[in-house]
């Protein structure tokens, strides 16, 4: 296939997110958006595989092909077919690989440095082109080693838009009268499961029968889980409080966290960040994979608060997460989605008992913490993200056009 002609000054981009969640996605969506607002002439966005991500972004791709997410050197082909200027990666190692194998120099943007250990450090490409990594908190000595043989480092704040909070809360809170409260479950997506309906069935009934116990009338829950399995789950506190859900536009979603007196979110990077930006007073939900633990104790050392709900460890356990994920991130992962899969079908009386009480103990602590508690986890990771890789993104264009 012949390559689209370009206006002088255009720039092709060829973009791929690992299919995890939909993090990945979102921060790709936030950079090109970001480069649409500030590129000269014409832009051409090309997105390869990214399945769980074309909801979020469809309205800044401009051409979709398809990868099958193992095939990376026809992925280094149908890169170079498209003769594109740069690459933009998001988690995915083996596919900025592939792009730079065709000729495309790569910026590969990783959410979550902390995550790779022992073998998976095979992922992240240390001789890519430009590497940017995100500034978070806490990350540990082994991490920080590693990280010395990364060719071309640079680290980035949260990769999402920015406002003061002034901005963003144009809500009015809690103690005003608010009851509006939003539910992230995330894209529950994940390398070997595509289960979006076993975890919101375990933890969403204690989670609405605390939120109606402590005054919330309104409930907003964003997900991908089938409609139909969300009305079987809420259908028993219908008439109790007003239930709207499913999945929301990236626009949407900050607007209706913005707008809500507290958020309920799995622990995933990008819905805390999110929120954070938004300033939303948050508790998070217990996880959904390995690095949903990482990234909640990341989120309490940022924000200060003690806002986390536990899993029962007769469902998950934590410390059997902690030696399982020290082999792989895929086992511990297995471990964890074996397990709500088994609490589900064999305690889930006891998990809805669980999270409701600590839900009912944590909702007032939470909506007691001091405002600015909130927005602490973009000030420590900061918030250059999607200016300072879309300047990235743009200025390896225009030098690959130079040469």
């Amino acid at each position: 296939m012949n390559a689209p002609t370009r206006a002088p000054g255009g720039v092709r981009i060829g973009i791929l997110g690992v299919n995890f969640g939909w993090g990945p996605h979102a921060a790709l969506e936030t950079v090109i958006s970001e480069i649409r607002r500030t590129v000269p002439g014409d832009c051409r966005v090309v997105a390869f595989g990214s399945e769980y991500g074309r909801s979020l972004m469809e309205s800044v791709v401009d051409e979709w092909c398809e990868f099958d997410g193992s095939d990376y050197d026809a992925l280094t082909r149908a890169a170079a077919a498209r003769r594109l200027d740069v690459a933009l990666v998001t988690l995915e190692g083996f596919a900025a690989r592939a792009f730079e194998a065709a000729g495309v120099r790569t910026v590969f943007v990783d959410l979550m440095p902390f995550l790779w250990h022992g073998a998976d450090l095979a992922v992240p490409p240390l001789e890519v082109s430009h590497y940017l990594a995100l500034r978070l908190p806490g990350l540990s000595q082994e991490t920080l080693g590693w990280m010395r043989d990364i060719r071309n480092l640079r680290w980035i704040g949260a990769v999402v838009p920015w406002q003061s909070q002034e901005a963003t809360r144009h809500s009015y809170g809690y103690a005003d009268g608010n009851r509006r409260a939003i539910v992230t479950l995330g894209g529950m997506l994940g390398l070997t499961t595509r289960d979006t309906t076993t975890y919101p069935s375990l933890v969403l009934p204690g989670a609405i029968e605390a939120l109606i116990a402590t005054g919330f009338d309104s409930i907003l829950i964003a997900g991908n889980t089938p409609q139909a399995d969300l009305d079987a789950i809420v259908s028993p506190y219908r008439g109790r409080a007003e239930f709207r859900f499913g999945p929301l536009t990236r626009d949407e979603y900050r607007t209706r966290i913005a707008e809500s007196a507290l958020c309920l979110s799995q622990p995933g990077l990008m819905s805390l960040l999110e929120a954070s930006s938004c300033g939303t007073p948050l508790i998070r939900l217990p996880p959904q994979n390995v690095s949903g633990f990482q990234q909640a104790e990341i989120h309490r050392i940022a924000t200060g608060a003690h806002t986390g709900v536990s899993w029962p460890t007769d469902v998950v356990d934590e410390a059997v997460v902690t030696r399982k994920a020290a082999e792989t991130e895929a086992a511990g992962n297995d471990y964890v989605y074996g397990a709500i899969a088994d609490g589900l079908r064999r305690r889930l009386d006891t998990t809805r008992r669980s999270v409701r009480a600590q839900l009912e103990q944590l909702i007032p602590e939470c909506l007691a913490l001091p405002a600015d508690t909130w927005t602490g986890l973009v000030e420590k990771v900061g918030t250059d993200g999607a200016k300072v890789a879309a300047e990235v993104v743009l200025d390896t264009a225009r030098t690959a056009a130079g040469n």
